[in-house]
């Protein structure tokens, strides 16, 4: 009965130390983290998801891209490893829906209707169909402005 208590003790301190390791951000967001150690290199695991800015070698500042999840690898001067943190994304409302469709990505805004936002690491022509739209938005107003009466 003690080896199974001591081992659920050791499980549940193990899964303690996994989630005090995991981050979340809100997408387009940043969030400054103090490492306990100076760092000399900083690895992420896809930087489609997050990002990170160094300030010096004890404070950097995480960027939410894209929902998702990555990992953040941080090393010492001498490439040990000092941390693998992970990240996890939120989008800034539950309205949004991520479409994959193999490699390609297409981020959607839904509150009445679901509609392409442009979202970092989704598919390219994704924000050139978005820009079109915005740019058209832009000239009708533009033009109805030229147009108005005084």
């Amino acid at each position: 009965m003690r080896a199974v208590i001591s081992a659920l003790a050791v499980s549940i301190a193990l899964i303690s130390n996994a989630q005090a390791d995991q981050i979340w951000l809100t997408m387009d967001q940043v969030r400054p983290l103090k490492l306990e150690k100076p760092a000399e290199k900083i690895v992420i695991g896809n930087p489609a998801i997050a990002d990170v800015t160094v300030q010096d070698d004890e404070n950097i500042l995480l960027f939410g891209k894209a929902p998702g999840l990555t990992n953040i690898y941080i090393f010492d001067e001498n490439g040990e490893t000092l941390d693998n943190l992970l990240i996890r994304v939120r989008s800034t409302s539950g309205n949004m829906l991520t479409f994959n469709r193999g490699i390609s990505r297409t981020t959607y805004n839904c509150t009445d209707s679901c509609e392409a936002t442009i979202t970092v690491g989704d598919d390219p022509t994704v924000f050139s169909g978005v820009t079109a739209q915005v740019n058209n938005k832009f000239q009708q107003a533009t033009q109805a402005a030229n147009n108005r009466p005084e």
